[in-house]
């Protein structure tokens, strides 16, 4: 990914954005194209394993203060809980599988939610707060490339 923008927002809004994109892409191929489910759907899974450890490691524990709203940030959590079940599940399932597609859906219902209250909710709020958005921003994006370049790296 290359983004553009350092400052945290921006950076998870494009994200957003880019699975988005990706899903959109599963949802138009055939019963058939069994090889491209597979292959988006490991794209979505690997993308969103890496937002989610982004957000939960870094965006939220630095953003509950100015939010001051624990509620917000305990069901963002839980959310990406329900998420990261859903995705262990399709990683282990073949496109043959008669519930591949339906939980592929349900991972993007669950997503989609996610995304939106963060955008409506949660966003509007820090941009109105003194945080240093752009500092958690290059935080961000350091740790990102450590999470595709180091060690149990996530394939990105």
């Amino acid at each position: 990914m290359d983004f553009m923008h350092d400052d945290a927002i921006d950076i998870l809004i494009i994200e957003h954005e880019e699975v988005t994109a990706l899903f959109e892409q599963f949802r138009g191929l055939s019963a058939r194209s069994t090889d491209s489910k597979k292959r988006i759907a490991t794209d979505i899974c690997d993308a969103l394993t890496v937002h989610a450890q982004l957000e939960l490691e870094l965006f939220y524990p630095a953003v509950r203060s100015a939010l001051k709203d624990g509620d917000l940030i305990a069901q963002a959590t839980v959310e990406h809980t329900s998420a990261a079940e859903l995705i262990e599940r399709i990683r282990g399932m073949e496109p043959e599988n008669e519930l591949f597609d339906a939980t592929v859906k349900v991972l993007w219902d669950q997503v989609a939610r996610h995304a939106r209250e963060e955008e409506e909710k949660m966003f509007p709020r820090l941009r109105k707060s003194k945080l240093d958005l752009v500092a958690i921003g290059a935080r961000m994006m350091a740790y990102r490339r450590v999470l595709e370049t180091g060690p149990g790296r996530v394939p990105v």
